[in-house]
């Protein structure tokens, strides 16, 4: 085989190489943007421009590496209560009417709880989390596994004492392996909260 043949040939194989390594990346990047939001349902609208503040909320939404819990219950008729609340703070509670929420069918995540907040670790992005235990709703596939801060950026599962930490996606800090937190498709303007999932 001639010199020029086998460096034609070797070329050859190498740009087939870099062109599979190109489509086996893009299929990576792909699935981790797909895999990054749960396909459980979720869906929640608040409009703050009516004054409902739910204080810890409005905070969370407004800084960085600041994160709360909300609930919501009904108070009876068309009223429901909304609770906020952060790591070491009383929950903050406030009546909302239903005209505020613009839709009847509300759905906080599995467990009627979710995490809201950004970080700054990942370019100050809104996200939004379940309040139930990935991994014990996986095993056990019941939805009586809440999580509750152990510190303003951590969150724990009493059950299976994993750590979760929120400034890391949602990612297991100690505990063991095992699923990140369930996260849900959201925006905010300033005003609007947008909660819908899947989108």
């Amino acid at each position: 085989m001639s010199k020029g043949l086998y460096k034609m040939k070797a070329a050859m194989r190498f740009s087939l190489f870099a062109a599979l390594l190109c489509v086996l990346t893009s299929c990576e990047d792909f699935l981790n943007v797909s895999n990054e939001y749960s396909t459980h349902q979720c869906y929640y609208i608040i409009d703050f421009s009516f004054g409902h503040t739910a204080s810890p909320l409005y905070a969370a939404l407004g800084g960085t590496n600041t994160f709360c819990m909300i609930s919501e219950e009904s108070t009876g008729g068309s009223a429901y209560k909304l609770r906020a609340w952060m790591h070491g703070t009383a929950a903050h509670e406030e009546t909302i009417s239903e005209e505020y929420l613009t839709r009847p069918t509300r759905q906080l995540g599995l467990n009627d709880g979710l995490i809201i907040g950004k970080s700054s670790f990942q370019n100050g992005d809104l996200y939004v989390f379940d309040r139930q235990c990935p991994n014990c709703y996986n095993e056990y596939h019941r939805m009586n596994y809440a999580l509750n801060f152990t510190d303003a950026l951590n969150v724990k599962c009493s059950n299976c004492q994993r750590v979760y930490s929120l400034l890391s996606s949602g990612a297991i800090a100690s505990g063991g392996s095992g699923e990140k937190l369930f996260r849900y498709h959201a925006t905010y303007n300033g005003q609007r909260l947008t909660i819908a999932n899947p989108k």
